[in-house]
Formats: structure tokens, C-alpha cells, sequence
């Protein structure tokens, strides 16, 4: 009997070995295989975990920019009603004095003046907290995954066995503490421009002149033309260019060897880049044109109750109002557009498709491990 198998194996020897091969390769190949898969598998749960988690922390950031926004409209009444106080005349008007014209005037132009700066202290607030709270986002969750990988890399001088955060929390702090320059500085540079752009466009609107819808849109691009133009600065920036001083008004330059100091310069540096890019621009711009179509929703909220007269209802748009009656009205609207949560105006700048991509956008950059030290904002 072992002859008889001792025979078969000589006659069929390359057979077996060839085929002993192909077992033998093929049990490591099938193991190769699957070990690649599994990898494969573990990767793509991995991904889809951080993916998960990061699309989870980029909800809450503007959750909680949201919140943030609305949570700072007392601050920004407060601050246009002290600027532009036109409840002083109103008081004034109403003990009938002599030079009654005069006071007149001068709460039509700080009436028109307020309403406008509330349309662009709203915008620019909005986009301002917008992208400093998903710049301090990005970087927040790139630390919590370096953390979670033990990545961090330390300054050559420095040696400890803790976690060293891309952004250390007082520097947080001081960092979002600057929406408090642009309600010191920048609304009042907000309202001188803006109150000089609506004397020049209304200086010779008499009181008794009746405006329609049709030229109160007139105006309003107009005063926006002056404003956002800027006739001193270059045709080939944006139409918005001029309203960015208004955001900067800091210094960028902070020369320090201290750490923290370097940290916030660098926030400083990035954040005016962002300012300063075309996609910011057109953002802006956006949220503005928005903004004026609420201020002109408004108006015409004024003037439908107008259409009927005793003998005939006019169309919308051949309603005259005197600018006298129309004063009284768009002195209060400083309190509709800028009134407490919920605020319709400022909702729909938050829920605009142009800011959420440029939220989106800003927070995917700063939130990559392989950017932290030098992430770039692509404009």
C-alpha cells in the first residue's frame, strides 16, 4: 500500500508541489487579505467617528455662536441709542421751542442715521462673532484630538509632561473680548460715516416732502453707495472694503517674546486676513443686501395701511407719506431690528447659506491637526 502511494507521489510530484504551493500561498494570501480589510474596516469607522464628532462640535459652535449674537443686542441698542439720542430731541420737540425747524432736522438726519447703522452694526456684528467663534473653534478641536493622540509639540525652551494647548483659555478670552473694540470704536467710525453719507443724500429733503417706497429704496442705495463705496479707496476692491476698518480696529503688531502675547497676535493676524479676503466681501455683502431688504420690508409694513383712501385703494407703490409722519417711524425701527431673541433680522443673517459656508469653511481650517501651527484661510 505505501508502495502504491510512494508511486502516485513520483508520478504526480510537480502536481502535488504545485499544488501545495498554491494552498500555501493561497491560506496567505487569504490572510493578507483580510487583515488589509479589517484595517480598511477600522479605518473607515475611525473616519467616520471623527467625522461624527467633529460635525457635532462644529453644530455646537454655532449653536453657540448664535446665542452669543443675540446675547450681545442689548449692548449694541444701548450703544446706538447713546451715539444717535434722539429721544433728547423728541423731549425737546415736544416743549414746543423756537428754533422747533431746526431740532426737526436734526432728528430727521439722526433717525435716518440710527435705522441705517443698525442695519450694519447687525451685519457686522454677526459676521465679526461668526468668525472668531469658528477660528476658536477649529483650534479648540484640533487640541481636543491632540490631546485624545498625545500629538502636541512643546517650544524648544519648554519641558513638561502636560498637554500644551494651541490656544490657552485667557487667550480666548482676550481674543473674543474684541467685539468690545468694535462696539467702542468701531460704531462710533460706523455712525460718523453713515451720518455723513445721510446729510449729503437728504440735506435738501424738505419735511413736507411725501416719500414713496420707491424713493425710500432710492435713498437707501444711495446712502449705501456713499458708505460702502468709499471714494478714496481703489475701484478694483470690494464695495464693502471700507466697512472692514470698522471690524480692525486693533493693533496686530504686538512685539513680545511672550507666549500668550505671540498666541494672540497670531489670532489677530489670522482673523484680518479672513476680514480681508474676497469670500468675506461677498458674505458681507450678502448679509447687507439682506439686511436693507428687512429695513425695506419694514417701510412697506408703514405704508400698506395707506393704500386705502375713501374712494379708491392705491397700489403699494403710489403710497406718498410726508417725511414729517415718516420720522416718528423709522426713529422706532433701531427697536425692530435690534430687538431681543427672537430677532427676525438677525435670525435670518444666521441661517443665511453664504455664512453657514463661510462657517463651515473657516472651522474645517483651523480644525486640521496637520494645520495648527500655520492653518490658512483660502479666500
Amino acid at each position: 500500500m505505501f508502495g502504491r502511494v510512494w508511486k502516485f507521489i513520483k508520478r504526480h510530484k510537480k502536481k502535488l508541489i504545485f499544488t501545495g504551493v498554491l494552498l500555501y500561498g493561497g491560506h496567505h494570501l487569504y490572510r493578507y487579505v483580510s487583515n488589509q480589510l479589517k484595517e480598511f474596516q477600522e479605518k473607515e469607522t475611525a473616519d467616520c467617528l471623527e467625522q461624527a464628532r467633529r460635525q457635532h462640535h462644529f453644530d455646537s459652535n454655532q449653536r453657540t455662536c448664535n446665542m452669543t449674537v443675540l446675547s450681545m443686542l442689548p449692548t449694541l441698542r444701548e450703544k446706538l441709542v447713546a451715539l444717535l439720542n434722539t429721544e433728547r430731541i423728541t423731549e425737546l420737540l415736544k416743549s414746543n421751542p423756537q428754533n422747533k425747524l431746526e431740532h426737526w432736522e436734526d432728528l430727521k438726519l439722526l433717525s435716518i442715521t440710527r435705522v441705517i447703522c443698525t442695519v450694519y452694526a447687525c451685519c457686522l456684528m454677526c459676521l465679526l462673532l461668526r468668525v472668531q467663534l469658528n477660528i476658536i473653534g477649529g483650534y479648540m478641536y484640533a487640541d481636543n484630538v491632540r490631546q485624545h493622540k498625545n500629538m502636541v509639540q512643546y517650544p524648544s525652551h519648554m519641558k513638561s509632561n502636560t498637554m500644551l494647548p494651541v490656544t490657552p483659555t485667557e487667550v480666548q478670552e482676550r481674543y473674543l473680548g474684541l467685539v468690545r473694540e468694535f462696539f467702542d470704536k468701531g460704531l462710533e467710525s460706523l455712525v460718523l460715516k453713515v451720518k455723513e453719507a445721510v446729510f449729503k443724500e437728504t440735506k435738501s429733503m424738505s419735511l413736507k416732502e411725501k416719500l414713496s417706497l420707491g424713493n425710500l429704496e432710492t435713498m437707501l442705495k444711495d446712502i449705501r453707495g456713499r458708505v460702502e463705496n468709499g471714494h478714496e479707496r481703489e475701484h478694483h476692491l470690494p464695495a464693502t472694503a471700507t466697512l472692514t476698518d470698522l471690524l480692525i480696529c486693533w493693533n496686530t503688531d504686538i512685539q513680545t517674546s511672550n507666549i500668550e502675547d505671540e498666541t494672540y497676535s497670531k489670532l489677530l493676524q489670522e482673523t484680518k486676513d479672513i476680514l480681508e479676503s474676497g469670500d468675506f466681501h461677498v458674505v458681507l455683502g450678502s448679509a447687507l443686501d439682506r439686511g436693507f431688504s428687512k429695513l425695506q420690508d419694514y417701510f412697506a409694513e408703514h405704508y400698506k395701511p395707506l393704500q386705502k383712501t375713501e374712494s379708491t385703494i392705491l397700489h403699494l407703490h403710489e403710497v406718498s407719506v410726508p417725511v414729517a409722519k415718516l420720522i416718528p417711524y423709522i426713529n422706532s425701527l433701531l427697536f425692530k431690528l435690534g430687538s431681543d431673541a427672537p430677532n427676525p433680522l438677525v435670525q435670518e443673517l444666521l441661517l443665511l447659506e453664504q455664512t453657514k459656508t463661510l462657517a463651515a469653511n473657516i472651522y474645517e481650517a483651523f480644525s486640521q491637526i496637520e494645520d495648527t501651527e500655520d492653518p490658512q484661510f483660502a479666500p
